[in-house]
């Protein structure tokens, strides 16, 4: 049998080039996201980073203990108090000491996340000037990983101390764990008067002896802990893996759903080919066991030579992946032999699935059919058809169930979420045989008086349903999934949007520009606003425990003013009150309260940022949000942390316009922008940014598979349509008429692809509209009906296209030969 199957593979290679197409294609997906998720489980960068040239680092104490933690286990905090001058001066009498500052930095076109330091920690690394000289002056500024043409160039740099203008007098290299702006020593101390860290160079002992139990010394390893990441971009691997695990399950299944669709199609199409083996004594079981072996060979053969084409993509993904911040810049993905062989193994087993998916009705052909001269197939909706298509669609029902009831959060986060559009989409593309019909009819019947086209079409796309429907699934996959993904994802940065409207009262919000924080100066020329009431929001983490010390959870929390909390905030309480607040006050959402079997009243105590401790009630408990776990305590215990926002609301009786002015003049030549509350989706939409960035890049590596099965099923079904072809041609048609009715088959199968694609996004965007209707209410629904119809018309181009061509160059041929009946 394998002899047969590789005398049929040689002679007839042609009727297998489309199934090896699909199948390279699909193994090169599957091979390209495995070696990306095999490389986000690696090690993290060795050793120290930010530190490594400095022998000895000293450190505040940045770690808190509580009450019946794990040994040895410490929760850091997030601004610890710096090295006092005292300590930096004992340190400085033991040999040379460097002092570090780290304070945020805006530049343009520069990454959101810029750091600021002087220009004597740049040794620490080390950094090294590749152009230019250092900074001397209060006006000149080093850029670390810059360009050397930008030299010279005068540039705005925004600091907390506000927007000023600094001539850019040097680059250095390009370091993966930050970037980096230096400035000359005074100018950083009076941009950031703290001192971070200090790089000592006297003996480790001596700098023991001077810094006694007042901060950390670090030696050895132990330097990574002052890193930026002191996880050497372990956690940004986990944001890679996330990404890359959203990617393979979507990339993979849309791959082997095609690939088992377009085998199954070749079957199909050699129905003929394997009645003649049945009329020279071919057995059913002989002919099923052929039908496996062929596509067994054509699995291995395209199997590995998509492993080939998928190692040779990753480094342009992994380059992507870097610059979009989804994964460390040090990032890189190898040839990984495991990921390989499951990728080789995933395009082999598609391959058989497909075959063996038709290999029951291919051994049933019987030896008559050879004689057919119509290929006429009114069926479509086999046993297995049936039973997969009802199991994905009950999957999708059920999983969209499960998260409105149980997980409604999760319709808020599309890596979450991606299970359901993959399980109805497929669900729905396997049932195009069943509405292809009604469909077909019903949109030919008002072009009836135009003559017999319209049957004619009709009749040969219901006369060839499995044919149909090979062609409708990427249409559905492609049209459906990219609806789904692009709705849910508009629908949730929308909900966000909403959310955030409806828990204020503010008219205006006064938001960062160019780093993600206020600085005092603005909040406080805010404040002197006439005429107005402000909410400080200021995001700072903070460790809950019990009274008697005992750890909690850790919570996430907005800063903010006790009554600004009752006149400003406008939040859905599960419980409490938030009038009349003191600076006790703490307020929860309801999943976080009852993960901590928490109620209202409850008195507890937290651990603020730079190590102080509060006693807190809790006050009120909300209902549960798209944004997550959040809560609010006073403004009191904000620990030294910037604001993230102001929110702005005029008195009764004061002239808004006065407000705005107020606001703007209060605002001008600082690192902030006044916006109404109306304009806060631009907000939203730049902390979802790479979200969105990765989810889409998701979709256009399946939209671009599904473009290109929906191209390669069309070639392989011209291949099959010469004698329909020649057929039409004889009965009186021109090549022009010839040429029309293909295409419209085409558009045909694209209408048929659309109504189950919309069938299928409402069905997606239903359940979530369900979950984020029970977490921010009177949400909409979002669906970007542009992108949508591009995409839709790709579609309907490349089966047009893909489609005609063929049979035009078919038509250029004799009609004898097209039929076949000359040799």
């Amino acid at each position: 049998m394998l002899r047969l199957a590789l005398a049929t593979l040689r002679t007839r290679w042609v009727s297998f080039l489309g199934a090896f197409v699909a199948l390279v294609l699909g193994s090169g997906v599957i091979a390209t996201m495995a070696l990306t998720m095999a490389a986000t489980l690696g090690t993290p960068f060795p050793g120290p980073q930010r530190f490594a040239d400095a022998p000895v680092v000293v450190l505040p104490h940045d770690g808190v203990r509580f009450a019946g933690d794990d040994p040895g286990e410490e929760h850091v905090l997030d601004r610890p108090a710096g090295v006092s001058p005292d300590l930096v001066a004992k340190i400085a009498a033991t040999g040379r000491a460097v002092a570090d500052r780290t304070f945020p930095v805006g530049m343009p076109g520069g990454p959101s996340d810029q750091v600021g330091h002087p220009w004597s920690a740049a040794g620490l690394t080390p950094y090294r000037l590749v152009a230019g000289r250092a900074p001397q002056g209060a006006g000149e500024v080093v850029v670390g990983g810059g360009a050397k043409a930008s030299v010279g160039r005068t540039v705005p740099v925004t600091t907390l101390d506000g927007v000023s203008r600094a001539t850019i007098v040097g680059v250095t290299g390009k370091v993966w764990f930050e970037h980096a702006v230096f400035f000359s020593d005074g100018e950083a101390a009076r941009i950031s008067p703290r001192v971070d860290a200090v790089a000592a160079y006297g003996p480790a002992g001596r700098v023991r002896d001077a810094v006694g139990k007042a901060a950390q010394v670090l030696t050895g390893d132990e330097r990574g802990r002052a890193d930026p990441d002191t996880s050497g971009g372990r956690d940004g691997l986990l944001n890679a893996q996330g990404m890359a695990g959203t990617a393979t399950a979507i990339v993979v299944s849309v791959a082997i759903f095609l690939v088992v669709v377009t085998f199954a199609f070749v079957v199909d199409q050699r129905r003929r080919e394997l009645a003649l083996l049945r009329t020279v004594g071919a057995t059913p079981d002989q002919v099923r066991k052929l039908v496996l072996a062929e596509a067994a060979l054509v699995g291995v053969a395209a199997s590995v030579t998509g492993c080939v084409l998928g190692t040779l993509a990753v480094p342009a993904l992994a380059d992507w992946m870097a610059g979009q911040g989804v994964a460390p810049e040090w990032f890189s993905i190898g040839v990984n032999p495991v990921a390989l062989v499951i990728a080789f193994l995933l395009g082999l087993a598609s391959a058989v699935a497909g075959a063996a998916a038709v290999s029951l009705r291919a051994g049933r052909v019987r030896p008559t059919e050879a004689l057919r001269e119509a290929a006429v197939d009114r069926g479509g909706m086999t046993v297995v058809r049936w039973l997969l298509g009802l199991a994905l669609l009950a999957g999708g029902v059920a999983t969209s169930w499960v998260i409105t009831t149980r997980y409604p959060i999760y319709a808020g986060n599309l890596r979450k979420y991606a299970a359901v559009p993959l399980l109805l989409v497929g669900g729905f593309a396997l049932f195009a045989p069943v509405v292809m019909g009604p469909i077909t009819r019903l949109a030919t019947r008002p072009m009836a008086r135009l003559g017999a086209g319209a049957m004619v079409v009709r009749e040969n796309l219901l006369g060839a349903r499995r044919r149909t429907a090979a062609t409708v699934t990427p249409v559905v996959v492609a049209i459906g999934l990219s609806a789904s993904v692009l709705s849910a994802q508009a629908s949730a940065d929308d909900a966000r949007v909403a959310e955030a409207r409806q828990q204020t009262r503010a008219q205006y919000v006064v938001v960062p520009t160019g780093i993600g924080e206020l600085n005092r100066r603005t909040a406080d020329a805010v404040r002197a606003v006439p005429g107005i009431d402000v909410a400080t929001m200021t995001p700072t983490r903070a460790y809950l425990s019990t009274p008697q010390g005992r750890f909690v959870d850790t919570l996430s929390l907005d800063a903010v003013e006790p009554a600004a909390m009752a006149s400003m905030e406008r939040l859905r309480l599960d419980g409490g009150s938030v009038t009349g607040l003191g600076d006790d006050f703490l307020v929860l959402n309801r999943r976080l309260a009852r993960s901590d079997d928490l109620d209202v009243g409850s008195r507890m105590r937290v651990t603020l940022p730079d190590g102080g401790t509060a006693a807190v009630r809790i006050a009120a408990v909300t209902k549960d949000g798209i944004g997550g776990d959040t809560g609010f305590l006073s403004a009191a215990h904000a620990a030294g942390g910037l604001p993230s926002r102001i929110e702005v609301r005029a008195r009764p009786g004061t002239d808004p316009a006065a407000v705005v002015k107020g606001l703007r003049d209060a605002t001008r030549g600082q690192p902030a922008a006044v916006v109404p509350v109306s304009a806060l989706k631009g907000a939203v939409d730049a902390q979802q940014r790479q979200h969105r960035s990765a989810a889409y890049s998701i979709l256009a590596i399946a939209l671009v598979y599904s473009c290109v099965a929906i191209a390669n099923v069309l070639m392989m079904a011209a291949a099959g349509r010469r004698r329909e072809i020649a057929a039409l041609h004889m009965a009186g048609a021109t090549r022009v008429q010839t040429l029309r009715f293909i295409a419209a088959e085409s558009l045909m199968v694209v209408l048929i692809g659309l109504v189950l694609s919309a069938a299928a996004a409402a069905a997606v965007l239903a359940g979530q509209w369900a979950a984020l209707d029970t977490l921010v209410g009177g949400t909409d629904l979002h669906v970007p009906w542009q992108a949508i119809i591009e995409i839709t018309g790709l579609c309907a181009a490349i089966a047009v296209a893909a489609a005609v061509l063929p049979a035009w160059q078919a038509l250029r041929g004799r009609v004898v030969e097209l039929a076949g009946l000359r040799d």
